[in-house]
């Protein structure tokens, strides 16, 4: 039997545990603060208290079974940020929750709903695992037990507006977890059934890249992501696939596989468009195929634009390797670098030039490194609340697996000719509401001074901001929440929270936690 565990506490003792079949949806007022009495949910709130809560997966291992499978935490915030004594934990035996956390008020009551992917065991040892989508409604007691959402054998990937009718649409995978097609489920979304109003095929991909022809995917893609990067007010889709070597692991990718798709938004739904796809695909490209990119409005030009992660410019290291044997120099390697491919009216790429941001760029901190990955999961906020917007990206390899995250204040972002121009501290910027003169580019790691915890000798915390960027205490400035899933060689794990403020994010007072302060245990018999 699933279990929920959902606690609250005034002091910081209680804790509830409840079984799932009984457990309340936290929905009870929801007729009363509804949109048309004036309520519009809040993307990071999903009690409606004014403080934006924190979703997060979380893979405990046994030294007798090794990994388990992921649980799912939520942490709600409070005037003190992120409150551990006031937190949701979804602890099914058998259930694996491995898709994105979707954040989205899908039965438009005025509260965000979280909606996300679980794997379901069928059975028996050798059976497949089914994907299943499902949804926690969001309500003023906080989220309610997860129900199934579109049934069995679809998984969500992303969520927008696809057709601009104003009902939130869901991207699902179909079939299991080793192939499958796309399809999209169209709102609204029955709040008893939770079957949505029509559910289609992704539409085919049959197109040309690079002279060759495309034909359709056979297996579900790796990444989804949604924004509205024409800014006709109905989101557009960008999917990234890569060889599914799990189904097959001595299989090379095909010729025709076209590594990223683009859809534009429609009155009557998705429909493909090609046209940025080669720049896409060039942006995007590691060597372990195209990055999973993410979607914000970098410029603040009210368009969504595709932060592209990729592998970035050579680093070609000299002198010898260190050894005793004087070896050459080691095979140049690649730092990373986040492209921004800019929205416009007439389509993704279609305007601007494309933005390059790596650490050899000018006012961005940081020296490149070989594997750095520097770029990673971007994420665009207020971090300052200067009404400009921040970006915040990781550098989880950094230090031979160490981990890094890079704040790059809005003020900025504006430079021409795709380069970052470093903030400026003229005050008569400041009095113009240009900047407040003191906000800066920085980089945090678990050895910067006042964070707590340092990083461990022989790598591999793997600490990185971990997006959306949220405000858990209210104060208007965006906070950061970093994660170290190797921390303590993968047996401790934690969460760092840092607080936005006028100057960038704070290093002191710094909030940690462990999966352990969430009643997850990481090792255990």
């Amino acid at each position: 039997m699933r279990s929920f565990v959902h606690a609250a506490t005034a002091t910081a003792t209680a804790v509830a545990v409840v079984l799932l079949a009984g457990c309340s949806d936290g929905g009870g007022a929801r007729a009363s603060r509804s949109p048309a009495n004036g309520r519009v949910a809040s993307p990071g709130d999903f009690n409606g208290d004014g403080y934006d809560d924190f979703a997060t997966t979380v893979r405990p291992t046994s030294v007798s079974r090794g990994p388990l499978p992921s649980r799912l935490a939520v942490v709600y915030g409070s005037a003190r940020g992120l409150d551990p004594h006031r937190r949701l934990v979804v602890d099914g035996p058998e259930d694996d929750y491995a898709g994105p956390l979707l954040r989205v008020d899908l039965d438009r009551d005025g509260f965000t709903d979280l909606v996300t992917a679980r794997w379901a065991h069928g059975g028996t040892p050798d059976a497949e695992r089914t994907g299943q989508t499902v949804v926690l409604r969001g309500g003023p007691k906080g989220l309610g037990r997860p129900r199934t959402l579109g049934g069995d054998g679809l998984t969500a990937l992303a969520t927008g507006d696809f057709n601009g009718d104003g009902a939130p649409d869901l991207l699902a995978a179909g079939n299991t977890r080793r192939t499958g097609t796309a399809r999209v489920l169209y709102g609204p979304f029955d709040a008893g059934t939770g079957k949505p109003a029509r559910s289609t095929p992704l539409p085919r991909a049959h197109g040309t890249q690079h002279g060759k022809p495309t034909t359709d995917h056979d297996q579900a893609p790796s990444s989804a992501t949604a924004g509205d990067f024409d800014g006709d007010r109905r989101s557009d889709l960008v999917l990234t696939y890569r060889q599914d070597a799990e189904r097959d692991p001595t299989a090379t990718a095909p010729a025709d596989l076209t590594p990223v798709v683009h859809y534009r938004g429609g009155a009557k739904g998705l429909v493909r468009d090609s046209r940025p796809e080669a720049r896409l695909i060039h942006a995007l490209e590691t060597a372990d195929g195209p990055g999973e990119p993410a979607a914000g409005d970098v410029d603040d030009d009210g368009i969504d634009d595709l932060l592209a992660p990729g592998e970035g410019p050579v680093v070609r290291p000299t002198g010898t390797d260190g050894d005793s044997g004087g070896n050459p120099a080691r095979t140049p390697e690649r730092s990373g670098g986040l492209t921004v491919v800019h929205g416009a009216k007439s389509g993704l790429g279609r305007g601007r030039s494309d933005w390059f941001l790596d650490q050899s760029a000018p006012g961005v901190p940081g020296e490149p490194r070989g594997d750095d990955g520097f770029g990673a999961t971007p994420a665009v906020g207020d971090v300052t609340d200067d009404g400009r917007p921040d970006l915040v990206v990781a550098a989880p390899e950094k230090g031979h697996g160490g981990g890094r995250l890079t704040l790059l204040p809005g003020s900025g972002l504006g430079g021409k000719d795709g380069r970052y121009t470093p903030p400026t501290s003229d005050p008569e910027d400041e009095d113009e509401g240009k900047g407040n003169g003191r906000e800066r580019a920085q980089t945090i790691d678990l050895d910067t001074s006042g964070v707590p915890g340092s990083h461990t000798p022989y790598g591999f915390d793997a600490f990185a901001p971990q997006p959306p960027l949220l405000d858990v205490d209210g104060d208007g400035h965006d906070d950061v929440i970093a994660t170290a899933p190797g921390y303590g060689r993968g047996g401790t794990g934690g969460f760092w929270v840092f607080r936005g403020t006028r100057e960038g994010l704070a290093t002191t007072a710094v909030t940690r936690f462990t999966p352990a302060a969430l009643g997850i245990r990481y090792r255990t018999r």
